[in-house]
């Protein structure tokens, strides 16, 4: 998916020129980081569904859960990969459905419960990473390692 519903830097200064604090340059700038992000999530994301039916914030699930062997608490899952406590009780139940995951109940507290990928979730995810993080890798290639390490620089700047 290509946006081009970008505005020209003319039209930009004509902005400016009414609200001076408005720097062109830095707005095509975001603009383009938008454009090349969704771009690159979408290539991303297509080859997920198509290959493995797996939505991109299924894959944070299993990433996080995969990271964490002894299980994570579901609160805490939806903070790691940034979605609400309600979305992560959906993805969960779908997951455990899959039989890539699992609820225990807590050792410490049996109210509560953590969520752990079955040995058929940690087998799945071991299958599908390799092949996601060379996708990024060829994506990146168009860089030069400096380059990326610049870009990433760039990035963290940006977000704090």
């Amino acid at each position: 998916m290509k946006i081009e519903a970008f505005p020209t830097r003319e039209e930009l200064e004509q902005h400016a020129s009414l609200m001076p604090e408005i720097n062109p340059p830095a707005v095509l700038a975001m603009l383009r980081i938008m454009q090349a992000a969704e771009e690159i999530r979408c290539d991303i994301n297509d080859v997920l569904e198509k290959k493995y039916q797996l939505s991109e914030g299924k894959l944070r699930v299993l990433i996080v859960l995969h990271q964490h062997p002894e299980g994570i608490a579901p609160s805490y899952l939806a903070e790691k990969t940034g979605v609400t406590k309600a979305t992560i009780s959906v993805m969960s139940q779908r997951l455990v459905r899959d039989g890539l995951v699992e609820a225990r109940s807590s050792q410490e507290d049996r109210r509560t419960k953590k969520l752990l990928l079955t040995p058929a979730g940690k087998a799945y995810t071991e299958k599908v990473l390799p092949g996601h993080y060379l996708r990024i890798t060829k994506l990146m290639g168009r860089l030069t390692e400096q380059e990326q390490n610049e870009l990433i620089g760039l990035l963290k700047k940006l977000t704090g």
